[in-house]
């Protein structure tokens, strides 16, 4: 129903002699509401659009995924691989996608502003229909693909042991890609130059930090050395790293610690960025690489170390008791002896050390069984308290302590979970880790159904069809070719 116009310049225009034009008049005139615009035969009329723009975003991580393999490493190639084949997947079902997210999106994006009419009709009035039907297709599109028989999930992957973390370190570190590096001797002399001028300026002292500068000047070779290896490099940069993680007794960074610090971030970013002309022979670039990556599994192996030893001292501990009992208080003790070092943390992520804080301060949950339980038994006295406390009241007791038996028992299992992820969680922090992640997530793409150009959309397109057509045909042969 048309709303009536009432504004006397409208009126003005409406009783004038020529046509009405103005836009406000016209929509007052034609009912047309003034607010956003949502209409529910969307819904079908953009199913063709939506088919169209599912299967060019999966054609567009397939070109990705299978472009320039042969420039990639075996690792990056692997998930480049799987990228494309995840593509390759839902593009063959981009037309149950794509209708599914128009059907679906339109009448959620639409009841959604209904709803915001009725309780706040000031902020639905400032609704967009556009990015509120591009939410929702994408809801719907999420949930689709999690609903989906066969529907790929997030492989789960063992997190590697301590053992494996200081392999893969040694593996990189000895590597013969670092091994065939060699630099130019006036060029690690001038880095030792740069640094010891950065230190000064920054109010660093010989006198003060002398051991700091004196492993920086450990960089620059003796007369007659003709290359400079990236073993040589490191060593120093090893040197430096002992040294940056000196605390006071409140924890914060001595000041040959701060110097240290410095000298090693520049020695980290030497080789990333060394000058070809300083390269004497191998690639220096791509063996950085190889050790920053030993580096981090060798800091995940030391990490994960830690932790274990202190899980294996609070399991020690507590059977020492006798009973076994008691377990949850020593591994809070253990955890807590990580936390009250500064040293100790050095290397941590921040929420590694909340969980080492959730450990020892315990979680809502584990507090609770945790009062609980000392109703229960826990040792020869609890017992025999227990024991009379039931006989002198008829077995009355009998329950409390079983209750409370019972919640120590779920509370050291829990406490115990705790440790144990927190270890993994250190451990699958390394590349080590990562890698293997992402192989285990491509072997888990290539083992899923294999689309085939027979089946992928365009596949048998003619020498006359459009550019986008044939782009389209080329990547579905060669993924069929591939696969």
């Amino acid at each position: 129903m048309a709303t009536p116009v009432t504004d006397p310049a409208l009126l003005a225009q409406l009783n004038g002699k020529q046509p009405v034009s103005d836009p406000t008049l016209l929509a007052q005139l034609n009912g047309t509401p003034s607010g956003p615009q949502f209409n529910i035969t969307d819904a079908i009329t953009d199913i063709p659009r939506e088919i169209g723009a599912t299967a060019d975003r999966n054609l567009t991580a397939i070109e990705e995924g299978l472009s320039n393999r042969a420039s990639k490493g075996p690792i990056e190639g692997l998930l480049g691989t799987g990228k494309a084949v995840l593509g390759a997947l839902g593009l063959v079902a981009s037309p149950i996608t794509g209708a599914a997210r128009s059907l679906i999106g339109h009448p959620t994006a639409q009841l959604t502003h209904k709803v915001g009419e009725m309780i706040a009709p000031e902020l639905a009035a400032k609704d967009d229909p556009k990015k509120m039907y591009e939410a929702a297709a994408g809801d719907a599109e999420t949930a689709l693909m999690a609903s989906r028989p066969g529907a790929m999930r997030p492989p789960v992957v063992a997190a590697p042991t301590v053992a494996e973390l200081k392999a893969a370190s040694r593996t990189g570190y000895n590597s013969p890609e670092v091994a065939a590096v060699q630099i130019n001797p006036q060029s690690t002399a001038n880095l030792a130059t740069r640094i010891e001028s950065d230190l000064v300026q920054r109010g660093f002292r010989p006198n003060n930090e002398g051991p700091v500068f004196n492993v920086v000047q450990e960089l620059t070779p003796p007369a007659g050395v003709q290359s400079v290896r990236v073993a040589d490099i490191d060593s120093a940069r090893k040197a430096l790293g002992i040294m940056a993680r000196e605390r006071d007794a409140v924890g914060a960074p001595t000041p040959r610690a701060a110097a240290a610090g410095v000298a090693r971030d520049s020695i980290n970013d030497y080789l990333p960025n060394i000058a070809p002309a300083d390269v004497l022979a191998g690639d220096a670039v791509r063996a950085s690489e190889i050790m920053r990556e030993a580096q981090a599994n060798w800091g995940a192996a030391k990490r994960g170390e830690q932790v274990d030893l202190q899980l294996t001292r609070a399991d020690r501990q507590a059977a020492k008791s006798g009973m076994g009992g008691n377990v949850e208080n020593a591994m809070r003790q253990k955890i807590a002896t990580i936390l009250d070092n500064p040293k100790r943390t050095a290397g941590f992520s921040q929420a590694e050390v909340q969980a080492m804080e959730d450990i020892v301060r315990g979680t809502r949950g584990r507090n609770a069984l945790r009062a609980a339980g000392k109703l229960g038994v826990d040792g020869g006295l609890s017992l025999l308290l227990n024991t009379g406390a039931a006989v002198g009241s008829g077995g009355a007791t009998i329950p409390i302590t079983a209750a409370g038996t019972l919640a120590r028992i779920l509370g050291q299992r829990s406490t115990a979970r705790a440790g144990a992820a927190l270890s993994d969680t250190v451990r699958s922090r390394a590349p080590l880790a990562t890698n293997a992640r992402g192989i285990a997530a491509v072997q888990q793409a290539l083992a899923t159904r294999r689309p085939t150009a027979a089946v992928i959309p365009y596949a048998g397109v003619t020498a006359g069809s459009s550019p986008m057509q044939l782009k389209r045909a080329q990547l579905a042969q060669l993924l069929a070719q591939f696969m």
